[in-house]
């Protein structure tokens, strides 16, 4: 059985709402991170998600939002140093955002927690989940879990490989799983499900395609239309038609830089916007660009932000997968941000600062002007 630890906020260090907005007011004339944003989405909580990565948020309506995280820490942070007694999550866990307060999901207790949206019983130990994209549709929350295990005879961090990606159903009253399938296998080069946009019964499905030999990376997009519980006529983008053989997949033109394993591509104000980290820069870029069309072609490319992380080299951090949060606003300004991860294991379970997203404020008018 599934057990949400919820817990009211208001942030004890933020009294309301209002105060949140105040720092961000601060903040607004410049293209700044606000560090009041992830303190309110990932606070020093004794038993709530205080770390993780992901940050892949989805528009619920009347101003929710749920944020989906990958591996999260959680426990209480004071001084930018995590306390005892702090658990971590392989796999998934989940944010509820309304407006003044949030709530942080996922299963099992404190003491012993596991992932927000876990693999098939038969599947645990060997498997887990890390989130890809998902949307609400009529009564049900639609989402895309891509699946991941270790690799044989290797050991750390990053020893891990992909298993392909199952489409799922969830009742978004109680996010109990109503309906699970294989959606994508591994052999598929192409990571379908890391970006959904849905129009009337179709949705188009984008995915990432790397070769890190080459340090190349491209975008693609497949639709397909939505029976029931069931997605059906599968078609892919060739670059000039839908077809309905997916080795015959090209990359969405227009696009110069190299597409993250994740990015964001959501509607604003009638345009069709990518946003994406160029997977091989060091900080990093995070770059906008806009199209009339699902499939595109992309253009207008604008370099939004250049990731500044002082301690990127002491604290061995590298950043990755901007995400878009077009549903957020303020002052006509719109909510994005990136991920920071460190290669050192020893600061994990340290220096909270180096597994928190940053989030960042970007004018309307610099993606689509």
């Amino acid at each position: 059985m599934r057990k949400l630890v919820p817990w009211s906020l208001l942030l004890m260090f933020l009294t309301s709402i209002n105060q949140v907005e105040a720092f961000q007011v601060e903040v607004l004339d410049t293209v700044a991170v606000d560090s009041a944003f992830t303190d309110l989405l990932l606070p020093a909580n004794p038993i709530g998600i205080s770390g993780a990565d992901g940050s892949i948020s989805i528009d619920l309506g009347q101003g929710k939002s749920l944020f989906l995280w990958g591996d999260s820490f959680l426990g209480p942070i004071k001084d930018n140093i995590r306390q005892s007694p702090s658990k971590f999550i392989l796999g998934n866990t989940a944010t509820l955002y309304i407006k003044d307060s949030i709530q942080s999901l996922y299963s099992g207790n404190f003491e012993q927690p596991s992932s927000f949206i876990d693999v098939k019983d038969e599947e645990r130990g060997k498997y887990w989940y890390w989130p890809g994209d998902a949307l609400l549709y009529k009564k049900h929350l639609l989402v895309f879990m891509a699946k991941y295990s270790k690799k044989a005879n290797e050991k750390g961090p990053f020893a891990f490989q992909y298993e392909g990606c199952d489409f799922l159903l969830l009742d978004p009253k109680n996010y109990q799983i109503l309906h699970r399938a294989p959606f994508i296998d591994a052999n598929n080069p192409i990571h379908y499900g890391h970006a959904i946009i849905r129009k009337n019964y179709e949705l188009y499905i984008y995915g990432s395609k790397a070769d890190n030999s080459k340090f190349k990376s491209e975008l693609h997009v497949m639709r397909a239309r939505i029976k029931g519980n069931k997605l059906e006529r599968l078609e892919y983008w060739n670059g000039s038609q839908w077809v309905k053989d997916a080795s015959q997949s090209q990359a969405i033109q227009g696009i110069t830089s190299m597409v993250s394993e994740q990015f964001s591509v959501r509607e604003l104000n009638g345009k069709i916007v990518l946003v994406n980290q160029d997977r091989y820069q060091i900080p990093g870029k995070i770059y906008s660009y806009t199209a009339n069309d699902f499939q595109g072609p992309f253009s207008q490319e604008k370099l939004l932000y250049q990731i500044n992380e002082p301690e990127l080299r002491t604290d061995s951090l590298f950043t990755y997968n901007a995400m878009f949060h077009p549903q957020i606003r303020k002052n006509n300004k719109v909510l994005i941000s990136y991920n920071v991860n460190t290669y050192s294991e020893r600061l994990w379970w340290k220096k909270a600062s180096v597994y928190r997203p940053r989030f960042i404020w970007i004018p309307i008018d610099s993606i689509l002007n």
